[in-house]
């Protein structure tokens, strides 16, 4: 219904463009996604909950300081952004 609306509203040629501009948009995000991924260090699981180890130190009760916690808001953050712009290119969509 929204798709119906929109293409009332705007030109063909502009639908093009905008749709252009988001697959970019997406594709640059989708890299950035990557290499942040890529840059997170993978997490022990229970390993140290095997070996008898405390999880009740400074760094764990400070993670929100951490680099690693910045990393994993900053997936979470893009991968929100993607999603919101993958629901407008498809309502945007050329036809």
């Amino acid at each position: 219904m929204l798709d119906y609306m929109f293409m009332a509203a705007v030109d063909p040629g502009v639908r093009t463009i905008i749709s252009n501009i988001l697959i970019i948009l997406m594709s640059l995000i989708s890299i950035a996604i990557v290499v942040i991924v890529m840059m997170q260090e993978g997490e022990t699981g229970g390993v140290s909950a095997i070996s008898g180890g405390s999880n009740e130190t400074y760094l764990n009760n400070n993670k929100g300081a951490t680099r690693e916690q910045k990393l994993k808001r900053a997936t979470l953050i893009l991968g929100a952004v993607m999603l919101v712009l993958s629901v407008v290119f498809f309502i945007v969509k050329p036809l």
